[in-house]
């Protein structure tokens, strides 16, 4: 702990009203101590302030890095999803005869049951739907 020193320094007879009526909220004995915790309280602000702009493009950095990892997961995921449903499809397609009009009622059911679930569709909803329980 090093000893405090005295110093003369200028300053506005308004500021130091004001330290004279925030000395008991600070928790300072003198108006001394209220300028130390003041200016100890700028000084890590400032300091906080220099970290950030340090800390923020690094930050920023490892989160686009993480987020494109994400998105490369996602992608290569859809992929394979894609592929199977293109062979259920085409395994479909090849036992069962449906007729375009069928087709197209089958999309726009499909497409509503979709929507009203958030895509969220389970094989029972299916089956359910099928039996005419939907």
């Amino acid at each position: 702990m090093e000893n405090k020193k005295k110093y003369a320094y200028w300053m506005y007879p308004s500021m130091v009203s004001e330290i004279e009526e925030m000395m008991t909220e600070a928790g300072a004995k003198s108006k001394g101590d209220f300028v130390c915790k003041a200016v100890s309280f700028y000084i890590g602000y400032l300091r906080s302030q220099k970290n950030m702009n340090y800390l923020s493009p690094v930050l920023s950095g490892a989160i686009k890095s993480e987020i494109r990892s994400v998105e490369k997961n996602i992608c290569e995921m859809l992929f394979k999803l894609a592929v199977e449903q293109a062979m259920n499809s085409n395994v479909i397609a090849a036992e069962f005869n449906i007729n375009p009009n069928m087709m197209d009622k089958l999309r726009e059911s499909c497409s509503r049951m979709v929507s009203e679930n958030n895509g969220i569709i389970t094989f029972e909803d299916a089956y359910d739907w099928q039996k005419g329980e939907y």
